[in-house]
């Protein structure tokens, strides 16, 4: 009965079962070590230290490099009832703590997986040295999900070892649509991944239990790895057409509250629908021109461009926790994106 009364609501969603391709997806994974320059509210820099996953090219459990590390590391596609495989190897000291927080994991955040397969350390077998993870998305599950390491989480997310996983409806020949969800009403013609994330510096040079870690306080705002402080630096950019649709799939990887609007170049908010929220299809669609996001949450959307040329200023603004003592920071710090049509 209950698979038979989830049957009926998936169907009336659009969302019911179809045969379609099914594929595996293997994925070989590993961490390195690397540097930013991030500017905040300064003209000189700073020079900050992160982890990330990247991508082995097939060297495995065993694998001691391939692939350059980056913040965010590799965002995956996969489509539902696609099975991801993802071998994770997290040699090396330089991207270490001590004991009892040394090693690393991958963690499916919002993903339905077995204990085994959720990268927790309390209830994996404190498999910190190496494991393997598998997921099969199934329909009704489309739509934005993030990885991230579970171990000593305070510090190791912070560090940068996070990013996207986006599950993605397919036709019945296994390629994808170019949908939210497996309803048409979802349909778009551009699509951007905006990760959100934020930086408290002392946190990347503090490790083990520091007090440090009780007093967050970020100096840096970033969208998909980069600040984008003015609309004529904006962090990611896109060329549409005019009269298209844009998806935007947002990843709160972020640890202060943030909201998200599409504001055009008057500065006047534009509308946009929100179809799923937490990798969950919405009952009914929200058309909004403002979406608050906290820490972990997920959001997946879609704006109409206008007929006639323009350009509009994606953005998310980020609540800070308290200015700086010497009052130099605003409450608020906005992050841009850009697309122009």
């Amino acid at each position: 009965m209950k698979k038979l009364t989830q049957a009926i609501i998936l169907g009336a969603l659009g969302l019911g079962a179809q045969h379609v391709h099914a594929a595996t997806i293997s994925k070989s994974l590993c961490v390195g070590s690397l540097s930013k320059t991030l500017y905040g509210t300064s003209t000189t820099g700073k020079s900050v230290t992160f982890w990330g996953y990247s991508d082995c090219g097939g060297g495995g459990m065993g694998g001691m490099g391939g692939g350059t590390a980056t913040v965010p590391g590799p965002i995956m596609e996969i489509g539902v009832n696609d099975t991801l495989n993802i071998s994770f190897s997290p040699m090396g000291m330089m991207t270490m703590e001590g004991a009892p927080y040394n090693g690393h994991t991958i963690h499916l955040h919002g993903a339905d997986v077995q204990t085994m397969e959720d990268g927790v350390p309390e209830t994996n077998g404190n498999m910190v040295m190496g494991d393997t993870y598998t997921w099969t998305p199934s329909a009704g599950h489309e739509g934005s999900y993030m990885y991230h390491c579970h171990v000593h989480t305070v510090k190791h997310l912070e560090m940068g070892m996070y990013s996207a996983i986006i599950v993605r409806p397919k036709n019945a020949s296994g390629a994808f649509l170019n949908q939210l969800n497996a309803n048409t009403t979802t349909a778009y013609d551009y699509s951007q991944n905006y990760i959100l994330s934020t930086v408290d510096p002392a946190y990347h040079t503090a490790s083990g239990d520091s007090v440090v870690f009780a007093d967050y306080n970020p100096s840096y705002f970033l969208m998909t790895g980069k600040e984008g402080k003015s609309t004529a630096a904006p962090a990611m950019t896109l060329a549409a057409a005019k009269g298209k649709k844009v998806a935007f799939r947002l990843v709160g990887l972020h640890s202060t509250n943030a909201t998200f609007q599409i504001k055009n170049g008057s500065g006047v908010a534009q509308p946009f629908t929100v179809y799923i929220r937490d990798g969950r299809t919405l009952p009914t669609a929200k058309t909004v021109t403002s979406l608050d996001l906290s820490p972990g949450q997920r959001a997946d959307l879609i704006t109409t461009l206008p007929t006639t040329s323009s350009t509009w200023y994606p953005q998310i603004t980020y609540k800070k926790l308290r200015a700086n003592t010497d009052g130099t920071y605003p409450a608020y710090a906005t992050v841009y994106g850009k697309v122009t049509f």
